[in-house]
């Protein structure tokens, strides 16, 4: 049976290998730039609302690419078509699918939308020969979905990032103050500092494992941030900083975790509970962390997560806090969640 750091450690190690097969394809094409010319739309079939020939300057459009078979694009689509709603005199929404797998045909896709009804209320088309996965996702260094594009009235790429930031991005574009060059420079960093997120993955395993280097972690993570400080709470340098401070001092690993999670828009909560669940002599705050961390995967991935198991597992961390009270309480909805998940 694996220990929680030898998953962690495969898990890191599957994403490196995905994220040097990304940059393998990617080798040959250099990656897009904020500004640049909107590419041009590779549309199959038209599902829903409007058909859109082309991208008219004097409009502003978002582009969202999702899949059928995508919860975190499924559980953004209510909160897309908001968006479309609040901004329809200025912006048009289209949804494409892409990267659906093969034995999803049209009509599924059809029915899928269909289904949503007012979950899903703007325009929703789908890829053709996979040419807007090629030309939009790919081409601007991006695989992920859901991911979004925004194109200004120019008829540019003015933003790019998931679809959860649009609040923020829409009304900037949409009066003529978003600053697409500082947008483009940061957005270049972060490509940057990522891929060498990335690279540091198997040089970092090495201090992994229990009881591993904990201190030799920790002197390599500070000559990395030497180098490049902005790394500093990337996802890939924050896993190994937080597993490396829970074996040396665990209150800098409570205090860099919350800082970590908070600098992050997809935090990595799984690393804080895998690192602490189990864990015996932790401070009673470190405990909490990790039950909370719980928490935010039942609120915000409830299609990955097994409710019994984690409710059961939260108790255990508030046990070893010393709040009975909160373990008990959990400990009834592990129950009363098991009944549920039976009788569904």
């Amino acid at each position: 049976m694996l220990t929680n750091i030898n998953r962690q450690i495969r898990l890191l190690t599957a994403i490196l290998c995905c994220a040097a097969s990304v940059q393998a394809q990617q080798s040959a094409v250099k990656v897009k730039s904020l500004g640049e010319p909107a590419p041009s739309l590779y549309i199959s079939n038209w599902i829903k609302g409007d058909k859109i020939t082309a991208l008219e300057k004097g409009k502003i459009y978002v582009i969202e690419f999702w899949a059928t078979w995508c919860k975190p694009c499924i559980a953004g689509m209510p909160h897309l078509s908001e968006l479309a709603e609040k901004y329809s005199k200025d912006v048009t929404v289209l949804g494409v699918s892409v990267y659906e797998r093969k034995e999803t045909t049209l009509p599924m896709i059809q029915q899928f939308v269909a289904g949503m009804g007012k979950k899903m209320d703007y325009n929703v088309a789908t890829e053709q020969n996979k040419l807007m996965g090629e030309n939009w996702l790919a081409a601007y260094g991006q695989r992920g979905i859901p991911y979004s594009f925004v194109v200004d009235q120019q008829g540019r790429i003015a933003w790019a990032g998931a679809p959860k930031n649009l609040d923020n991005v829409l009304p900037q574009i949409i009066a003529g103050t978003w600053d697409i060059k500082d947008a483009a420079a940061k957005r270049k960093e972060r490509l940057r500092l990522s891929a060498i997120d990335n690279e540091i993955i198997p040089m970092m395993n090495t201090f992994m494992g229990n009881p591993g280097n904990p201190t030799g972690a920790l002197r390599k993570i500070d000559s990395i941030l030497a180098e490049n400080p902005g790394l500093k709470y990337y996802p890939r340098l924050g896993h190994f900083t937080f597993y490396a401070l829970l074996k040396t001092n665990p209150e800098k690993a409570l205090s860099f975790g919350q800082e970590w999670l908070k600098a992050n828009e997809d935090p990595s909560y799984s690393t804080v509970t895998d690192a602490v669940t189990g864990k015996d002599n932790l401070p009673a705050a470190l405990y909490v962390f990790a039950a909370e961390c719980y928490q935010s995967q039942l609120d915000l991935y409830p299609w990955s997560m097994d409710f019994p198991a984690t409710y059961k597992k939260m108790a255990e961390l508030y046990t070893k806090a010393g709040d009975k009270d909160k373990a008990a309480e959990l400990l009834k909805k592990a129950e009363a969640s098991a009944v549920e998940k039976t009788t569904h």
